[in-house]
């Protein structure tokens, strides 16, 4: 498979995700089953997946494992070597023939860098329609959409004209307070909302939730416009409100069994809590454990908690809320983020409705010969003309992009992958396009990216011009519907016949989603040809040993790392995430894959040049040994230090570790309540810590089950748990802790994870929503922090400098491990294992080739089945 870059070159994934791109060899062999071959028309090549989120959508896919399966169907603008470096030409399989990249002017001046495209002419997508300029400068404008919500972060590049075209102005004051106008109109209706509320409640304290709707109809009639929305917005947020309850629910699943109590004498207790509905009932505070009388008291009623259905205890909790919490729901739970972000949307999307357009295009993106010659390299590029299905017939096609100073990120936010316009807009819009003022989107509309580019069938079905195409269980690539796309843990693709390279040697490929735990038993069984399971030295010892029954191994030092992340939206207190950050030993993630992973202290790859090489622990585990150097630890750890009188190499006492713990969130404002838990106002220290997968054979599972036992001791209550649906809550912002890897950029920049303006689905899990809502001013903290460290950021995009920039992101780095949300664990290797008694060995990646940015199946398209018959 060719190492995409799908729009981003960032993705999340889970522990074992498997990403193809990311591949090394070593060790490679040819071993054949006696006397079989196979037939690359008609043996499919079958890869273990995770479980997928089927959000199967260039523009809007997050996860690695869906990212995996989108990359099999597309092409983009630019590919990279081994080396990192990108690439383009007639040789390698991306959209761009030529590319030329011209800086003119005078820095902080006039300076412009123009990046000159000269596309080709023979890419198909997967139905044989050519890719042309128009697929192009559809993609791009839907990347640079202001409503645009998904994890591509182009709008990030100081495009010439682009600012101008997604606010409609030319101050630079308003550019920047372009969003501001809508947040704050949102922030108006909700408080209308809670006023009109407050007063019918006090006056009519019966209503129930239907009758309280037509009681807000009436005081908006009665009160004039600035209630107009009062009725819409209250529907809303109930329906985010359930959505919200549904989602806590399938958080709970199978969760129960891991929840542990304890006495005022830390006698543990376990087992108490029987079933989801109970622990989902206990996690939204219907039942309450004493420790001083050891035992569950049940708000809801002890009979109704263990007899209810999951429709009826959701009933439960939303009735006890609406209409009579409705405040306190638009306010403080996550309804109130999802409903303000909503409300800015819809008032943002009526702007673009009604505005004049002043910007009808972005100046700096062009379609450079579209009326005269272009020169490119010294080769001169005439007005292409076209047949009449829409190819080109004579010439190519020039895109060009100019943007405002330099940015070293630029090129590879270019290197989008190129969807078809036919399949991810409509006609309507494809009619109107003109390449002047339409390009197949409709501006600033969010019921256009979610009924037309999201449509649910082309969520479920990607569409290309890649190396395979979507299929089915009986063949074909007309007409994939959705549910023959993916059936029964099967993902199906066949052979693209118009693919720009010539058509893959195998025609069949599946993904089949198998557990970690049982990938490797798949492997050996047939049941699948290629695995990523991790990389553990018994693992590898044990893949070492099975090579004369035809399974081959390989593995190379990933460009990822691992991490544990705290979602300051569920925690919202620093010193709180601090505490938890100090209980965690990172090291026992290490010890978990032995000899093939090593401490990591920063957010960023060991393998990336900007990673500070003389980085240290900010948040040195309460158990271990005193760091020597601790001007670069947590202030707070410091100041305990030297108030203990601990020097390098001391170790605290057991009380002396529960002293700093307690410390930290008494210094937050949290007091022990009469069930020994710490709790401020509404907020509890009672927190899950998730792991991905179904099994606790987890790098991260010990670190967090210790970290849980000396948080329970102090004050907290902490259930640790797995969770097989981690990796679609983790794009939804839905987990509390949780334990994760990063597959790391190429280059260095930091914005599409970090910077406050990044609209990509990473900064939903550091709790960015609700740290810039900042209601109540409980984020002031985190907001100046974000704010620097965006700063940074954007000042790391403006020099090519590599010193400049290390220096730059040495600085930001600090600032991630300030703000308390991601604290770095190991950097691990990759383990690939295949069945080489099926897989041509000699058609995969050639050794001298592979590097962690360029894979054993980066081109999938020239790997073979073994096709002759030879003994092993």
């Amino acid at each position: 498979m060719k190492n995409k870059l799908i729009g981003r070159l960032l993705s999340v994934f889970l522990c074992g995700a498997m990403l193809f791109g990311f591949a090394g060899c070593g060790g490679c062999n040819s071993a054949k089953e006696n006397g079989k071959a196979y037939d690359n028309e008609t043996d499919p090549l079958v890869f273990s997946t995770l479980e997928v989120d089927k959000v199967f959508n260039p523009f809007f896919s997050t996860s690695a494992t869906d990212s995996n399966v989108v990359g099999m169907t597309q092409i983009s603008m630019l590919g990279n070597d081994k080396n990192g470096s990108y690439t383009y030409g007639d040789a390698y399989s991306v959209v761009t023939k030529d590319l030329q990249i011209t800086t003119t002017g005078t820095p902080d001046v006039d300076q412009k860098t123009t990046y000159l495209f000269v596309l080709k002419n023979n890419v198909k997508f997967s139905n044989g329609s050519p890719l042309t300029m128009k697929d192009v400068l559809f993609n791009l404008y839907v990347y640079l959409d202001p409503v645009y919500t998904g994890s591509s972060t182009i709008y990030s590049t100081d495009i010439v004209g682009l600012k101008e075209y997604r606010t409609q102005e030319s101050d630079e004051n308003e550019q920047k307070t372009f969003m501001q106008q809508f947040e704050i109109k949102a922030s108006a209706r909700i408080d209308a909302l809670v006023g009109a509320a407050e007063e019918l409640l006090e006056e009519q304290p019966e209503l129930t939730a239907d009758a309280f709707a037509a009681a807000l109809r009436a005081y908006a009639t009665k009160n004039g416009s600035s209630y107009a929305y009062i009725e819409q917005d209250y529907l809303k947020a109930t329906e985010l409100f359930r959505e919200e309850l549904e989602n806590d629910y399938s958080n709970a699943l199978n969760s129960y069994q891991d929840i542990k109590f304890y006495d005022e004498d830390k006698t543990e207790y376990t087992g108490l809590i029987g079933s989801d509905v109970e622990a989902f009932l206990y996690n939204e505070g219907y039942i309450t454990w004493s420790k001083k009388d050891k035992k569950l008291t049940y708000a809801c009623g002890e009979s109704n908690a263990k007899s209810w259905s999951k429709e009826q205890a959701i009933d439960f909790v939303f009735n006890a809320n609406i209409p009579d919490g409705i405040g306190t729901v638009v306010k403080y739970w996550g309804t109130a983020t999802e409903l303000h972000t909503y409300i800015t949307n819809l008032e943002m999307e009526e702007y673009f409705r009604t505005a004049t357009l002043k910007y009808p295009n972005i100046s700096g993106i062009t379609f450079a010969n579209r009326e005269q010659a272009v020169t490119v390299n010294g080769t001169s590029y005439a007005v292409p003309t076209y047949g009449a299905d829409g190819a080109v017939t004579s010439g190519n096609e020039v895109l060009s992009i100019t943007i405002n100073g330099v940015d070293p990120k630029a090129i590879w936010n270019f290197a989008f992958a190129v969807a078809p316009m036919y399949y991810y807009s409509d006609e309507e819009h494809i009619q109107k396009f003109d390449y002047v003022s339409n390009f197949g989107v409709e501006r600033g509309s969010t019921t256009f990216m979610e009924k037309v580019v999201k449509n649910p069938d082309k969520i479920g079905v990607p569409v290309g011009a890649g190396p395979y195409a979507a299929s089915k269980s009986s063949g074909g690539i007309t007409d994939i519907k959705a549910g023959d796309f993916y059936s029964l843990g099967l993902i199906y693709f066949e052979r693209n016949p118009y693919y720009l390279m010539g058509p893959a040697k195998i025609k069949k490929v599946r993904f089949q989603v198998v557990s970690s735990a049982q990938m490797l038993n798949s492997l050996y069984n047939k049941e699948i040809d290629f695995a990523e399971p991790n990389a553990k030295p018994e693992t590898i010892t044990e893949l070492d040993g099975k090579k004369a029954d035809g399974i081959g191994n390989t593995s190379i030092e990933t460009s990822g790392y691992g991490y544990i992340g705290i979602n300051a939206g569920k925690v919202p207190d620093r010193k709180v995430r601090q505490a938890i950050m100090h209980s965690i030993n990172t090291q026992e993630c290490v010890d978990y894959y032995k000899t093939t992973a090593k401490a990591i202290y920063r957010s960023m790859s060991r393998a990336n040049w900007a990673y500070p090489e003389k980085a240290t622990a900010y948040y040195p585990y309460i158990g271990g040994k005193v760091p020597e150097n601790l001007d670069v630890v947590n202030p707070d750890y410091k100041a305990f230090c030297l108030k203990k009188g601990k020097k390098a190499g001391d170790t605290f006492t057991r009380e002396e570790q529960q002293e700093f713990i307690r410390g930290l969130v008494e210094d937050a404002g949290y007091q022990l309540n009469g069930d020994g838990i710490y709790q401020k106002g509404n907020s509890v220290l009672r927190y899950t810590f998730t792991v991905a997968g179904e099994t606790t054979d987890h790098p991260a599972w010990m670190a967090m089950w210790h970290a849980g036992e000396v948080l329970n001791q102090v004050g907290f209550q902490i259930t640790v748990s797995t969770d097989a649906n981690a990796l679609k809550k983790l794009s939804t912002g839905d987990l509390t802790v949780w334990a994760a890897a990063w597959g790391s950029t190429i280059d260095p920049d930091m914005y599409q994870v970090y910077h406050v303006d990044s609209t990509a689905t990473s900064t939903l899990n550091w709790g960015y929503k609700q740290i810039k809502l900042n209601n109540g001013g409980k984020y002031d903290e985190e907001l100046a922090l974000v704010e620097q460290l965006s700063e940074l950021i954007d000042q790391g995009r403006r020099t090519t400098d590599q010193n400049k920039r290390k220096a730059i992101y040495e600085k930001a780095l600090t600032i991630v491990m300030e703000l308390a949300i991601e604290l770095p664990t190991y950097q691990r290797n990759d383990l690939f294992a295949y069945n080489t008694d099926k897989i041509d060995v000699s058609t995969l990646t050639p050794e001298s080739e592979l590097s962690s940015y360029k894979g054993l199946t980066s081109e999938l398209d020239k790997v073979s089945l073994v096709t002759e018959n030879t003994e092993r």
